[in-house]
């Protein structure tokens, strides 16, 4: 993986985040077999469970959405994100496998309230 995948696949996710679009957010995690948004809940293992997280955002005022790339390790890549959303504001790191083929199989978030 190099930095402009990287950068391309980080600006479809916030494209689709901020226009709330659901379906396209999803459709990269589709071969995403871990999925954690916060170290203290359970991952999610399938397609369907990711939707179902995804569908929240239906109800949020995405204010401002940043990501900031910090690391590419062979097909890792450790991202900084900003959020601002019903006037609060969050940061945190993501951790985002891809394999071979450039696909997410793995992503795993930390985040803070600022």
């Amino acid at each position: 993986m190099d930095k402009l995948f990287a950068e391309e696949w980080l600006n479809k996710l916030k494209k689709y985040w901020f226009n709330k679009d659901i379906e396209s957010a999803v459709s990269l995690f589709t071969k995403t077999t871990f999925y954690q948004e916060t170290p203290f809940m359970e991952p999610y293992t399938s397609i369907d469970e990711i939707n179902h997280e995804w569908q929240h955002i239906k109800n949020e005022n995405i204010q401002n959405i940043e990501f900031n790339i910090l690391a590419i390790d062979g097909n890792t890549l450790i991202v900084q994100w900003v959020l601002k959303q019903n006037d609060k504001d969050f940061d945190g790191i993501y951790e985002i496998k891809f394999n071979e083929l450039n696909e997410c199989i793995y992503f795993k978030s930390w985040e803070m309230v600022k």
